[in-house]
C-alpha cells in the first residue's frame, strides 16, 4: 500500500489504529498502553544525550561537511562584483562598462574588512578600549570603532562611557536634546531587569547617533555619583545592556584598579589599546599589560593574559606627527612584540575639534583606518566567541573521582 494515502483509505486507516488503540486501553493499565503507543521522537536519543550531571550532551554530527565547505569558501561574491574605486572604477564608467576590469587589491582587502566586520557571533560582544594616560585618543577611538561597526555591522552597536569621574563621550557626540546618563538609567534598572523590558524603553536613556547607526551611554556630570558605580551596579548594567545590543565598547578612564574599570576587564572579549608613539604614551599602555600579565600569575586565570596576547593598538597621530625616528622605530617595536596588532589611524582635522565627532565629514584615510582596526577586533572577537564556546560544550569533570 502506498504511503500516499487517498482520503477514504487515510481515514480507514486511522480509525482501524483508534480501534486497536482502544480496546488495547482496555486491557491493560493506561500508562503502559500510551507509552508503547507513542512513539519516542525520531533522532532525539541519538543526537542528544544526557550526561552524568543532567546536561544535555551532543554528539558529533553524522556529516562534518569539511570537504564540501572548503568549496564554498572559495566562491566569494566580493570577487566578482564590479570595482567602485580606483582606475579599474574609471575605465569602467568611461566605457559604459565594455571594459570592466576586476576590481584592485586594495579594494578587495577593503572588502575583506567589511566581511571580517559583518561578522555574526553566537552571544553579545564586549571591546574595552583602555590607557592608563590620558589625552591619546580613548573616546576619539571608542567613536570610531562605534562609527565603523555601526555603519558596517547589521548588529546593534552601543559605545558605553565607563569612566569613574566625567567622561568626555557625552561632549564628543551628538546628544539630541538628550541629558540623561548612565545614572538615571541605574536608577530605574530594575525595570529592565524584568522579562517584558523592551528595547524602545532602554533607548530613552542613551543618545543615538543618526547616520552613525550607534548608540550612546555617557557617563553621569557628578563625579561622586559615577564613583558609586562598582563592580555590582557595572555587572547590573552590563547584563542589561547586553540583552538589547549585540557589540558594545567600552571607553574607560585612567584608574586600572578602579571598581568599575576590574569589572569590564573581567568581561571583555577583546582589548583595544589606544596610544601615540611618546615615550610616556607607550611606557603607560605596557605598565598596563604588565599589570594584566600579573593578574593572570596572581589569580591562576589566563584570561588577562589572553586578552594582552590578543590585543589591538591603535597608534593614533598628533597634527605635528613626527616622522619616523629611532626612538619611534624602538617604541612601536616594543608594541609589536607585546600584542597581536598595531594599527596606524591618520591624523584628521575633523577629529581634533574638541566638540562633536560626526564620522560622515572624517576623511576616507581615517575612515579606511578604522575599518582596518575594526576588522581585526572582529578577527578577535571571532577567537573569543570560538574559546567560549569550546568551554561551554567541554565535558566537565566536577565531581569525578
Amino acid at each position: 500500500m502506498t504511503t500516499n494515502w487517498q482520503g477514504i483509505e487515510r481515514g480507514a486507516a486511522h480509525r482501524s489504529a483508534l480501534a486497536d488503540l482502544t480496546a488495547d486501553l482496555e486491557s491493560r493499565p493506561i500508562a503502559e498502553a500510551v507509552n508503547e503507543a507513542i512513539p519516542e521522537p525520531v533522532g532525539l536519543t541519538s543526537e542528544l544525550q544526557h550526561t552524568e550531571h543532567g546536561e544535555l550532551a551532543q554528539e558529533e554530527p553524522l556529516v562534518r561537511g569539511r570537504r564540501s565547505s572548503a568549496i564554498l569558501r572559495k566562491e566569494n561574491i566580493d570577487d566578482q562584483l564590479p570595482p567602485i574605486s580606483g582606475w579599474q572604477a574609471l575605465v569602467r564608467a568611461m566605457t559604459f562598462g565594455l571594459i570592466n576590469p576586476k576590481a584592485g587589491s586594495e579594494e578587495l582587502r577593503r572588502r575583506a574588512d567589511i566581511a571580517a566586520i559583518q561578522r555574526i557571533y553566537s552571544r553579545p560582544m564586549m571591546v574595552m578600549a583602555a590607557q592608563p594616560l590620558g589625552g591619546v585618543g580613548k573616546t576619539t577611538c571608542s567613536i570610531g570603532l562605534g562609527s565603523t561597526f555601526g555603519i558596517h555591522s547589521a548588529l546593534q552597536t552601543l559605545v558605553w562611557d565607563n569612566n569613574e569621574t566625567m567622561g568626555t563621550l557625552g561632549v564628543r557626540t551628538n546628544s539630541n536634546d538628550s541629558t540623561r546618563t548612565v545614572w538615571d538609567l541605574l536608577r530605574v534598572l530594575g525595570s529592565f531587569e524584568r522579562i517584558e523590558a523592551r528595547k524602545g524603553e532602554l533607548s530613552f536613556y542613551t543618545r543615538h547617533q543618526g547616520n552613525n547607526s550607534f548608540n550612546v551611554l555617557v557617563s553621569d556630570e557628578d563625579p561622586d555619583r559615577m564613583k558609586q558605580i562598582g563592580v555590582e551596579e557595572f555587572n547590573r548594567l552590563h547584563t542589561v545592556l547586553t540583552r538589547f545590543y549585540d557589540t558594545i565598547i567600552v571607553d574607560t578612564a585612567n584608574n586600572t584598579r578602579s571598581a568599575n574599570w576590574l569589572a569590564a576587564i573581567d568581561v571583555a572579549d577583546q582589548l583595544v589599546i589606544p596610544t601615540t608613539l611618546k615615550r610616556n604614551s607607550v611606557v603607560s599602555a605596557l605598565r598596563m599589560i604588565e599589570q594584566l600579565e600579573s593578574m593572570s600569575e596572581h589569580t591562576g586565570s589566563p584570561r588577562y593574559k589572553e586578552l594582552v596576547a590578543n590585543a589591538v593598538v591603535l597608534v593614533t597621530q598628533g597634527a605635528g606627527a613626527s616622522s619616523p625616528t629611532a626612538e619611534r622605530t624602538e617604541l612601536r617595536r616594543a608594541l609589536d612584540e607585546a600584542v597581536r596588532a598595531v594599527i596606524d589611524i591618520p591624523y584628521d582635522k575633523a577629529l581634533d575639534t574638541g566638540s562633536i565627532i560626526d564620522w560622515q565629514l572624517v576623511g576616507s584615510p581615517v575612515r579606511r583606518a578604522f575599518e582596518r582596526a575594526a576588522a581585526a577586533i572582529a578577527d578577535g572577537l571571532l577567537h573569543a566567541d570560538a574559546a567560549s564556546a569550546h568551554t561551554q560544550t567541554a565535558p566537565t569533570t566536577h565531581g569525578r573521582r
